[in-house]
């Protein structure tokens, strides 16, 4: 009669699967580390291009403040279609009281400037 050795068992099972689990956990460590790394490079993209669109506003909103400045307004006046701010002694004020009536036009409500 054969007898089987208690050992052979272990090592004919154990041994073999917890070798298949530490290439396995040596694979995943590989590829955890690798996919991080990709996370990172995109994370850095994404960040470049956030600084870029930052950059690129700032620029806008100078070029911006720069078309509506008063200085740009007057010097565009100089054309035939021109820009031009109201003498404050040609102004009429428009009133509306409170009830549903037509709107009220007259000189009474600004304060006229001595020439």
């Amino acid at each position: 009669m054969t007898h089987m050795n208690r050992g052979s068992i272990f090592s004919f099972f154990i041994v073999p699967l917890s070798i298949a689990l530490i290439l396995f956990g040596i694979f995943s460590i590989v590829w955890l580390r690798s996919s991080v790394r990709t996370v990172e490079y995109s994370i850095s993209a994404l960040d470049h291009k956030r600084m870029e669109t930052l950059r690129e506003r700032k620029t806008l909103m100078a070029e911006k403040a720069s078309l509506l400045s008063i200085q740009s307004v007057k010097n565009k006046g100089s054309g035939k279609l021109a820009l031009v701010f109201p003498d404050r002694v040609k102004v009429v004020y428009v009133k509306r009281d409170g009830k549903n009536t037509p709107f009220k036009a007259s000189l009474e409500g600004r304060q006229l400037s001595g020439p």
